[in-house]
């Protein structure tokens, strides 16, 4: 039966998609006491775990050919990553059609930050039962793989280069003893001192930047990494995509600004440059790697292009 998508989502059957490594491997062992909690107010759910990279995306086009038009995401960003991407490759349906959610069971957790949207079981529910249809935009990334063929993918959150998405890299496959936010922040201090800042060609605005770069973020939501504020000027529903990009700094500099990232005063610091746009090219130049990640997944390297793609993600926020 195809759904009304007028009517509440607390009547609506929901699709359901776990990630099961989520909140550090937890979760595959939680998952049955999160189940129960979940038919407390989705009585009706369709529950699909994801077992690999990528599954989501199938799992969601078979979803909406079933007739589903409401899709909860349970993990983290990246897991919220490949859903939004699965609501935009099906062609089903238009995207508009589509309600996501998503129940914040991951370490990171930068989306929700922008929305207001909780993370603790009990707020989460009230959350739930109260939450009212909205829309933003979507970043679309088209980009070259490792094997050097044109992908594109889209991003509900923040898109960075250079040594954001070296350091993504670098944790890829990699698991720790630590809690998650600590490993990463151990693993930004570690890449500091392998990374070096490679130049590339920014255009936009009808202007080019020719420079090294530390650091390029492209924000739909305002935060990453753990709670850092690249882009702090972002706007979820605005007319443009946040733009941020740092050229080439030392790493003591780095090390003595960067509790500016965490506080959103980026700004403050005289290297970085805050804009907005609403696409934007990236070359490398000839010998030199600028590596691109999106909402915490490592994608691949420019040349790449990125644009906005306006209201086109319609999710439950408070």
């Amino acid at each position: 039966m195809i759904q009304n998508t007028e009517r509440s989502h607390l009547e609506a059957t929901w699709l359901v998609i776990v990630n099961p490594q989520s909140a550090n491997g937890r979760l595959v062992k939680e998952w049955p006491v999160w189940q129960e909690r979940l038919a407390t107010v989705i009585p009706n759910m369709e529950v699909y775990i994801s077992s690999a990279p990528g599954d989501a995306t199938q799992i969601v086009a078979m979803g909406v050919q079933s007739g589903l038009r409401h899709i909860l995401a349970v993990g983290g960003d990246g897991m919220a990553h490949q859903v939004v991407n699965g609501i935009m490759a099906q062609k089903e349906v238009p995207s508009s059609e589509l309600i996501f959610a998503l129940l914040p069971v991951g370490t990171g957790n930068d989306w929700v930050k922008t929305h207001n949207i909780p993370s603790a079981w009990k707020d989460w529910t009230h959350y739930f039962r109260n939450a009212q249809v909205q829309r933003q935009n979507l970043g679309l990334i088209q980009y070259h793989t490792s094997e050097k063929k044109v992908a594109k993918r889209f991003f509900l959150n923040v898109a960075g280069l250079a040594y954001d998405a070296f350091v993504v890299r670098f944790l890829e496959g990699k698991t720790s003893l630590l809690p998650a936010k600590l490993f990463y922040f151990w693993a930004t201090f570690r890449c500091l001192f392998q990374y070096q800042p490679q130049r590339g060609l920014l255009k936009f605005n009808q202007q080019e930047v020719d420079s090294p770069f530390y650091t390029i973020n492209l924000g739909i939501g305002k935060y990453s990494g753990g709670g850092m504020q690249l882009v702090p000027h972002a706007e979820a529903n605005g007319d443009n995509m946040a733009l941020t990009y740092v050229g080439k700094i030392s790493r003591l500099a780095v090390l003595l600004n960067s509790f500016r990232f965490y506080k959103g005063r980026i700004a403050s610091y005289h290297k970085a440059h805050l804009t907005h746009t609403t696409s934007i090219e990236i070359e490398p130049l000839p010998g030199q790697e600028l590596l691109i990640e999106a909402d915490g997944e490592f994608l691949g390297e420019s040349p790449s292009q990125i644009t906005i793609v306006p209201l086109a993600l319609h999710f439950l926020a408070p």
